[in-house]
């Protein structure tokens, strides 16, 4: 009787009282994994209701977000090599004196090459060399949060793909979309592909949030700090 009794305390304070809460650093950096992951799903979902066929453009957590081609035939045609960024987020550099800026022409050909070497197929050898010709389209694709709890889709055209600098240019810049009443089927794919990523990567990242806590969180359309950490206090 007495085991019984110890277990019903144990559970009902480890279940009513007890949650660790991540530090402040932690917290920030799972957000900023969330938002950068929401952004490519966004893109991901843009593209490919477009016809584009996504390949894998990724090695581990590095790489090319978005790597995309058309084909006719069964031929590659057309191929188009994207970057996602989440709000102001920019493009980074490589190399070992980091000349090598994120999206230009040696950096994507540096991915591609790791891409190949890790698996060889035609397809990769393919796109490649449109990228060698520069017979290929760059884009970068930002997701921002706006205000009145809409986000808001623009895509700039990267031009010049040297290897040090380029233009960015912007080429679209699509309405703002709320996130609580979408007005068409597009805005409705877009906020489902925003809201199942993120709810993914919150039950990945934060497994100590309750199923309607990420339903609320849902509700907004940037998860900050601050949020996550009222909900585990008050949780």
């Amino acid at each position: 009787m007495y085991k019984i009794i110890m277990l019903i305390l144990i559970f009902f304070v480890t279940n009513t009282f007890s949650r660790e809460i991540p530090k402040d650093s932690k917290i920030q950096g799972i957000l900023n994994i969330i938002n950068g992951s929401s952004a490519e799903c966004v893109m991901h979902q843009f593209y490919t209701q477009s016809d584009w066929i996504q390949v894998e453009g990724e090695i581990g957590r590095n790489g090319i977000d978005g790597l995309y081609y058309k084909n006719k035939h069964g031929v590659i045609k057309d191929v188009l090599v994207a970057e996602s960024k989440w709000n102001t987020s920019r493009l980074g550099k490589s190399g070992k004196d980091k000349s090598i800026k994120q999206m230009s022409q040696a950096w994507v050909l540096r991915v591609i090459n790791k891409l190949i070497k890790k698996n060889p197929s035609q397809t990769y050898i393919t796109l490649k060399k449109f990228i060698e010709n520069n017979q290929y389209r760059a884009r970068l694709f930002r997701l921002k949060p706006k205000a009145n709890n809409t986000i808001q889709i623009s895509i700039y055209k990267i031009k010049n793909k040297g290897l040090n600098t380029f233009d960015e240019i912007k080429e679209r810049q699509l309405p703002s979309i709320a996130i609580d009443h979408p007005k068409n089927d597009f805005e409705n794919r877009i906020l489902n592909a925003y809201n199942d990523c993120r709810s993914e990567q919150l039950h990945k990242y934060l497994g100590i949030l309750k199923r309607a806590e990420i339903s609320i969180l849902l509700q907004d359309n940037y998860i900050q700090k601050k949020d996550i950490k009222f909900l585990l206090h008050e949780g």
